[in-house]
């Protein structure tokens, strides 16, 4: 067993990703509409999550788009 620390860590410093592009939904995708509506619903009521979880699966879409 381990001794457990007994002094701070350095802070976690993560990525700012407010400037990236969202990923846009390919034309004729059912899918990728289905995604785009989502988010466009997620955004307008300030879901963070929601949003962010359509960009993810827009952005790995199974159809390899």
């Amino acid at each position: 067993m381990t001794e457990p620390k007994r002094y701070p860590s350095a802070p976690v410093v993560l990525p700012d990703r407010t400037g990236q592009v969202e990923p846009t939904p390919v034309e004729g995708c059912a899918g990728c509409a289905e995604l785009a509506k989502v988010r466009g619903w997620a955004k307008a009521s300030g879901d963070g999550t929601t949003v962010s979880d359509c960009n993810v699966l827009m952005a790995r879409h199974p159809d390899g788009h």
